[in-house]
């Protein structure tokens, strides 16, 4: 399922942008993409092993997990989660461990899990972090939650750094970021609780249900807009992922530092071309949902970086 998506050709010329495609050759050491001339039709570009990095996302698992909580419990529950995303991070094979607050319904949670591999997503479940996370918050579900499965199509492997993957690799010393994030003020207030409160994140998943048939296509044409969008000055993430189980379906996680950023976006010559090009592939009409961070809230936890795996 998942080759399909890494080894498909990244996009015709027609989709490239020519801003996206020198940067992103310096960034990867790879030779620029041809780009079209009036008159001249460029071959397609595949993505090199250069450009997605060192190693595969092939055994990446990315788990989406939907809750909901009893009202009057967010608190108890955002404290419970900080505590274990904090600890989720260090975990040798965890890419990302995100806790996001829904906008329009404040009782309602998505925690987005990044591992390396299956290996290390299946251990997460038996540490200590996660039993007590468990434990605490189990009392406060309104509902049971739910999750979903998806594979990387963008960033590629070597895209997925983190913060706290660069702490692991300096000779073992670990500088966690609750030290940071829950360390209080004369006032008793937690850093993290300012950041959350004067946080200007753009969050939004982009849930998308293509026409059976049109997946590869469509992924074309995600490509170029993700390598495009990444280059944007507001950008911090553009990620596409696919449903592991549901190959027609896809999220795009589209993260922005401040509000210009996604109305400058769509703003964009390959935002539009995007539009166009996969408006005939929609089975169903997009759905977004935007949320707030609470873990992590430093825009540079959130910004896509190289990583060696």
């Amino acid at each position: 399922l998942i080759s399909a998506c890494v080894e498909c050709p990244m996009a015709s010329s027609r989709m490239m942008s020519a801003r996206a495609s020198p940067p992103l050759g310096r960034l990867h050491g790879a030779k620029p993409a041809l780009v079209s001339r009036p008159g001249r039709v460029a071959p397609p570009v595949r993505a090199s092993a250069a450009q997605r990095g060192r190693g595969s996302t092939d055994d990446y698992v990315v788990t989406l997990v939907n809750i909901s909580v009893t009202p009057g419990n967010e608190e108890g529950f955002v404290a419970h989660s900080v505590d274990n995303a904090t600890n989720s991070v260090e975990e040798p094979d965890n890419r990302r461990f995100d806790v996001l607050q829904d906008l329009d319904d404040p009782s309602k949670f998505a925690l987005l899990e990044v591992y390396s591999t299956s290996e290390g997503n299946d251990a997460h479940r038996d540490l200590p972090h996660s039993k007590a996370w468990r434990e605490g918050v189990k009392d406060w579900m309104a509902e049971k939650r739910t999750w979903s499965v998806y594979k990387p199509v963008y960033p590629w492997a070597g895209l997925w750094g983190t913060a706290a993957a660069s702490r692991r690799a300096k000779d073992g010393v670990q500088q966690p970021v609750q030290a940071a994030f829950l360390t209080l003020d004369k006032d008793g207030a937690t850093a993290g609780a300012k950041a959350a409160a004067e946080d200007t994140k753009q969050i939004t998943h982009v849930h998308v249900t293509c026409k059976p048939g049109t997946e590869d296509e469509f992924i074309e044409a995600c490509l170029a807009n993700a390598a495009s969008s990444v280059l944007e000055p507001d950008n911090l993430r553009f990620d596409v992922l696919r449903h592991r189980d549901e190959p027609n379906k896809f999220m795009l996680v589209e993260v922005y530092a401040t509000s210009e950023g996604p109305v400058a976006h769509k703003a964009t010559p390959h935002y539009n071309e995007w539009r166009t090009t996969v408006e005939p592939f929609m089975q169903e009409p997009r759905r977004a949902r935007k949320f707030r961070a609470v873990f992590p809230t430093d825009p540079a936890a959130w910004k896509m970086t190289l990583n060696d795996n």
